[in-house]
């Protein structure tokens, strides 16, 4: 096994390694640690096979900083440093400032799971996130299943809004779109496996239970996504793919889609905030008089927009989905 993948080459490493030193050149004088979260994070990231045979980085670069305090100031530093990066390195860089004092009172979110029990420390103490709380492996609250279903929905939206328009797709956009289905899939898997109280970290654990999920709908499509996407993930050789008909596999993980997270939420409702945050929420962002989180709004719409019965247009969608997501 490599260091950040599965099966990906020992140049590639070298190649990730370069990348992350030059991002801790660049941002390490304004943050005490950079954590490099996400596949390359767990070890499980993804190797993009060139038509050559060599391999280059796929996956973005998702890091938390942790800094001694937030400010205006620093986050604009920090936005300037992704866009600096981005175009450096040709892949996404994300640079999450998280408070030092606030570590050891981070929610119990699906996001701070993966960053305490997944991660690679690029710069910084090795143990800075020690700090933070113990979550139970087998208390992961249904709701964030809910968020990954809404932040997946968010792509399979891109797509939809795409392909509706008539000019042909570029071969990045392919590429991109395949990715994004496949995402769409390995969510309906993660969040069977949760719904089952088998979620695990680690893809090669959860390609083992997925077998084991309960009833949920479509569920062998639900499997065999699951473990497809799995397969592409470990090995991102997607000249294989070169006869994929995106239209066709978008509707079909759409349709799939629609009727999960339906089951999703009817089995998992749960209140994601106190009711005066809810109602304080919504007067800011939605001006209106509501005593759910902003975010369960969110879940009617994505469904809404997908099953083509939209509540609100994809312009308010994305707007609010980049804020509560």
């Amino acid at each position: 096994m490599a260091k950040y993948t599965q099966r990906g080459s020992t140049a590639l490493d070298q190649c990730i390694d370069g990348h992350l030193r030059r991002i801790a050149e660049v941002a390490q004088p304004h943050a005490l640690a950079g954590i490099l979260l996400g596949g390359y994070g767990r070890g499980e990231g993804s190797p993009f096979i060139n038509p050559d045979g060599t391999q280059s980085p796929f996956n973005d670069y998702d890091l938390i900083v942790v800094v001694d305090k937030k400010s205006k100031e620093l986050r604009r530093k920090l936005n300037a440093q992704e866009t600096q990066l981005t175009e450096e390195l040709g892949l996404p860089v994300d640079l999450c400032p998280y408070i030092s004092s606030h570590l050891r009172r981070c929610e119990f979110s699906l996001l701070n799971y993966e960053m305490k029990y997944g991660h690679k420390v690029v710069w910084g103490d090795e143990n800075i996130l020690s700090a933070m709380p113990d979550y139970p492996h087998s208390a992961i609250p249904f709701s964030e299943g809910s968020r990954l279903l809404l932040n997946r929905g968010k792509l399979l939206l891109d797509i939809q809004q795409r392909l509706a328009e008539a000019t042909p797709l570029t071969e990045e956009e392919r590429i991109r779109f395949i990715k994004f289905i496949h995402k769409a899939l390995l969510a309906l898997g993660d969040c069977a496996l949760l719904s089952s109280s088998q979620y695990d970290i680690s893809y090669h654990v959860k390609k083992e239970r997925i077998q084991h999920i309960g009833n949920c709908p479509a569920r062998t499509s639900v499997i065999n996504g699951f473990l497809n996407a799995v397969e592409l993930k470990e090995w991102g050789d997607f000249q294989a793919l070169e006869n994929y008909d995106i239209a066709r596999e978008f509707n079909r993980v759409r349709e799939i889609f629609l009727r999960f997270m339906s089951w999703y939420r009817a089995q998992h409702a749960q209140r994601e905030c106190s009711i005066p945050k809810a109602i304080a929420l919504n007067l800011k962002w939605n001006r209106t008089l509501d005593t759910n989180h902003p975010r369960e709004r969110l879940y009617d719409a994505i469904l809404g927009l997908l099953g083509n019965n939209p509540i609100c247009s994809a312009e308010k969608f994305y707007q609010l989905q980049r804020r509560f997501s």
